[in-house]
């Protein structure tokens, strides 16, 4: 009997890829594709609802978190994890102002 892959809609499944993102540092598109078992329009998409949540987050911050494609590994990964750990203690700790 095969495994039935599981159902996220796209919330689950963009939130779902940024908590692998920031645990796991860094994720080729195959690997993407095969954990949620979408194509690579779909992971463009997501990969983009991310940056602008991390944009809109750290609207002025100097330093900024975001992620990027490494040509050389070919795989997307967080830059500047330790700052936006920063932010997120910061909001937990004074509130952010944002809406959900």
């Amino acid at each position: 009997m095969s495994r039935k892959p599981p159902a996220y809609n796209d919330k689950q499944r963009i939130l779902r890829l940024y908590s692998v993102l920031i645990s796991k540092q860094s994720m080729g598109v195959d690997e993407i594709e095969n954990l949620f078992f979408v194509g690579r329009k779909t992971v463009q998409r997501d990969i983009a609802a991310i940056r602008e949540f991390l944009a809109d987050l750290q609207v002025e911050d100097e330093v900024k978190s975001e992620i990027i494609f490494d040509r050389k590994s070919k795989k997307y990964r967080l830059t500047e994890r330790e700052h936006l750990f920063e932010v997120f203690d910061r909001i937990n700790t004074n509130g952010s102002g944002m809406e959900f």
